[in-house]
C-alpha cells in the first residue's frame, strides 16, 4: 500500500534546518537541503528525478513549476 514511509529532519527551528527528506508512495522521494545558505530541492522516483536551486524568488524550481503547470493545467495549484 502506498503511504508516507519516512520523514527525516536534520536541524531545528532554533539552530536552523539543514535537511528535510520524505520517502513516500512505493518509490518516490523529495529532499530539501540548506547548503551554505543555498536551498536545493530534489524530487524523483526510484533512481531518477531532478534537482533545482530554490534559493530565490525566480529560482530554477519556480521555473520548473511554471513549466509543469503549463503542461498540466488540470493539476496546477495556486496558493495565495
Amino acid at each position: 500500500m502506498a503511504k508516507i514511509r519516512s520523514v527525516v529532519v536534520e536541524g531545528n527551528r532554533e539552530t536552523g534546518f539543514k535537511r528535510v527528506q520524505v520517502l513516500f508512495g512505493t518509490n518516490c522521494f523529495l529532499e530539501i537541503v540548506d547548503e551554505n545558505g543555498r536551498i536545493h530541492f530534489s524530487m524523483g522516483a526510484h533512481h531518477s528525478g531532478f534537482k533545482a536551486d530554490a534559493s530565490e524568488i525566480d529560482s530554477e524550481l519556480q521555473q520548473y513549476i511554471g513549466e509543469i503547470q503549463e503542461r498540466h493545467p488540470d493539476h496546477a495549484l495556486e496558493h495565495g
